[in-house]
């Protein structure tokens, strides 16, 4: 089992993600796959990368525990490949704007909705990735808290021997 609250956190998201949007066809770790590629992108589109970014933490008085709150980052990428110009046929424009619908349902999926031992998760941002290339990336930002219990040292306690009472 891993013990990182955050590999939980990605690890609860990506299964949330499985189940409730099923118009997802890759759910991964935001690790560069639509910046780094020569051809094409080694992703499935729509595709869904995932990152936690902007934790801040504050003490909680003289406990070990942290209070975190921050970021999910989700990177939903779909190629460009049809037109939404208004004198295009209502089928093509319907497709060239799909990407509105799996951002819907991955806010569905998400918003308000309570990842293991967080708080639940609230969209706070959305924008459109400035690219270069014909992939269109919208990026959500969920703002989420949870309580850092790791550093807590766990007490063991050690029996004492019994004590010996007679004459010397």
């Amino acid at each position: 089992m891993l013990q990182s609250p955050f590999a939980n956190l990605y690890e609860s998201i990506a299964e949330r993600l499985k189940l409730k949007a099923t118009s997802i066809r890759y759910i991964d770790q935001d690790l560069g796959q639509l910046e780094n590629y020569g051809l094409r992108p080694a992703v499935s589109f729509p595709c869904v990368l995932i990152d936690v970014d902007e934790f801040e933490f504050s003490d909680m008085g003289n406990d070990p525990r942290q209070l975190g709150d921050g970021f999910v980052i989700i990177r939903l990428g779909e190629a460009a490949w049809s037109s939404s110009a208004k004198f295009s046929p209502a089928g093509v424009r319907e497709k060239a704007l799909q990407y509105y619908e799996y951002e819907q349902e991955i806010y569905k999926a998400l918003h308000n909705w309570s990842p293991e031992g967080f708080s639940r998760m609230l969209r706070r941002k959305l924008r459109t990735e400035k690219r270069e290339d014909d992939i269109r990336v919208r990026i959500m930002a969920f703002q989420l808290s949870y309580t850092d219990s790791s550093a807590v040292k766990s007490k063991t306690q050690i029996e004492k021997p019994g004590a010996i009472i007679g004459t010397i």
